[in-house]
């Protein structure tokens, strides 16, 4: 019986092992179709980038891909939805440095710009590639957007609960305060222009401000 019972988690061990390793090498290559996925996607329209193709980026064969993913659909859903958790998390990151509402209010719209920066695939499938290519994709994008409209606002409200701001509609503020980051990104994304996208975040910040009735601009 005991030798019976050793042999028995001896098997058991060896199999859950066997297990991991497996797991652990199809999520290493889901990770590598995700990220040649990214690099298709943000050289090409959503419409123009063929399964094909990202195979072939990715180095598997054609079938290979749908053991990871149903359809082009379901791959570019999890794309969206990592890079809305990243950008998420690095822009909170960011915030968590500062106390200050203006300074948070900063912080946020520079982690955007570094993050789209450093990550220009990025940056191109979410606000060039993706947007209208359906009704899925438009929903989750909007999401992302109404994420960092909601954490300015709340930085606006603070500012205006102790008086720093004037007592308007935050919420409307917060919505040209973002769209007005988010075009300048886009016309850099797509024209080049400005080409020092970090340089044009000060400027930017204080036409924001300046809106807000802020005076004492030194940003």
């Amino acid at each position: 019986m005991i030798i019976h019972f050793i042999l028995r988690e001896v098997i058991l061990t060896w199999c859950i092992g066997k297990l991991i390793k497996v797991t652990e090498k199809l999520q290493t290559k889901k990770k590598e179709i995700l990220r040649a996925a990214r690099e298709v996607f943000a050289e090409n329209s959503y419409q123009g980038t063929s399964i094909k193709a990202i195979a072939k980026k990715a180095k598997i064969a054609t079938g290979t891909f749908y053991l990871y993913f149903t359809n082009k659909d379901a791959l570019i859903n999890m794309i969206v939805e990592e890079m809305f958790h990243e950008l998420l998390d690095y822009i909170k990151r960011e915030r968590a440095n500062y106390t200050d509402g203006f300074d948070k209010l900063q912080a946020s719209m520079e982690a955007c710009i570094k993050l789209f920066i450093q990550e220009k695939n990025m940056a191109k499938i979410l606000l060039v590639q993706v947007p209208g290519v359906n009704n899925a994709f438009n929903v989750k994008l909007i999401e992302i957007e109404n994420e960092l409209i909601k954490l300015t606002k709340e930085d606006l409200d603070e500012l205006k609960s102790q008086g720093r701001i004037p007592d308007e509609d935050t919420f409307i503020t917060a919505l040209a305060f973002v769209g007005s980051f988010r075009q300048v990104i886009i016309n850099w994304l797509r024209q080049g222009k400005p080409e020092n996208l970090e340089e044009v975040c000060t400027t930017l910040m204080k036409y924001n401000l300046r809106g807000m009735g802020k005076s004492d601009v030194s940003c």
